[in-house]
C-alpha cells in the first residue's frame, strides 16, 4: 500500500530497505521480553546509542544519540519532542556534525479531525546551516485507525528561517507544507512507524524540500530494545554551491524506554 504520494527518491529505496531488513529482524527478537503497557498520563519515550551510515554531504560512518519524550496534556492533546544528534571524525578531522530537534502538539477536535502545531529546528555543518527553524501549523485527517494501525494526513503553511556557516547571511521563505504519519504495530514488542512531509516555497514553486523517516522497534529486555532507522532529507535548490541535494543516513540503535 502507498502510504503517501511522496516522490520515489524519498520513499521507494528506503522502505524496502528498512522494511525487508526491519521486519524479520522484529519478528526474530520480538518474542524475547514482553512490553510493558504505556501510562499516556506520564512522560513516556526513549534514549538511543549507536552507529549510523551517511551517504550524501557526509561519506562517513558516524556516532548518533537520538532521544524523544511524549505526554499527553490533556485528553485531546498529544505533546510529542524528538532529537538526533550525529558527530563522525576521519582522523582526527571532523567531518559530520548535525543536531535536529522537533517538537510538536496534536490536538484532536474529533475521533478524525486534528490539528497540529510544530516547530522543526535544525543545525548542519554540511549544509551550511548554523541553523534552520520551520514552525507550521496544519490541519489533519486520520485517513485510518485501528487497535494495530494508525494513517493521519495533514496539510498546512510553514515559515522557513535559515542562518548560514559562510557568509552569516540570513533567509526565509513561507511554504506550503503536506506529510503524513503512519503507525503499525505488528505486535506487543514490535512497531514500524513512518513520517514524511514536503515543504513548497510558495516564493519559488521550483523549491522543495521533504524528508521521510522510517523506524522500526523491537523489544529484546525489560526496558531496552533494538531501533531501525532510515532518514532521508532532500532538497531540490541547496543555497550552498557543491551541497548535494540528497542525504541518507542509516541508523542502528540500542534504546532505553522509560
Amino acid at each position: 500500500m502507498l502510504i503517501w504520494p511522496v516522490p520515489l527518491f524519498l520513499f521507494m529505496r528506503t522502505l524496502k530497505t528498512l522494511f525487508i531488513f526491519g521486519f524479520f529482524l522484529s519478528m526474530t527478537i520480538g518474542s524475547v521480553a514482553q512490553e510493558e503497557k504505556e501510562d499516556p498520563t506520564r512522560w513516556n519515550g526513549d534514549l538511543a546509542l549507536g552507529i549510523s551510515v551517511a551517504r550524501g554531504n557526509a561519506d562517513v560512518t558516524t556516532l548518533s544519540f537520538s532521544f524523544s519524550a511524549n505526554k499527553w496534556l490533556s485528553e485531546k492533546i498529544d505533546w510529542k519532542n524528538k532529537g538526533l544528534v550525529l558527530v563522525g571524525k576521519a582522523g582526527d578531522v571532523l567531518n559530520s556534525q548535525s543536531v535536529d530537534l522537533t517538537s510538536s502538539a496534536k490536538w484532536s477536535h474529533s475521533t478524525r479531525f486534528f490539528s497540529r502545531y510544530e516547530i522543526h529546528g535544525i543545525h548542519d555543518k554540511f549544509r551550511n546551516y548554523r541553523y534552520r527553524l520551520i514552525p507550521n501549523i496544519a490541519a489533519g485527517y486520520k485517513l485510518l485507525q485501528s487497535i494495530a494501525t494508525e494513517l493521519s494526513l495533514w496539510a498546512g503553511l510553514s515559515d522557513t528561517f535559515t542562518k548560514f556557516y559562510d557568509s552569516g547571511e540570513t533567509a526565509s521563505y513561507v511554504g506550503a507544507l503536506a506529510g503524513n504519519d503512519f503507525t503499525w504495530k505488528i505486535s506487543s514488542e514490535a512497531e514500524f512507524t513512518q513520517l514524511s512531509n514536503l515543504n513548497l516555497d510558495l516564493s519559488d514553486t521550483s523549491h522543495i524540500i521533504g524528508r521521510i523517516e522510517l523506524n522500526l522497534s523491537a523489544a529484546i529486555a525489560s526496558g531496552w530494545g533494538i531501533k531501525i532507522s532510515l532518514i532521508e532529507k532532500y532538497d531540490s535548490a541547496p543555497e550552498t554551491e557543491g551541497v548535494k541535494k540528497n542525504d541518507l543516513t542509516f541508523l542502528t540503535n540500542i534504546s532505553w524506554k522509560f
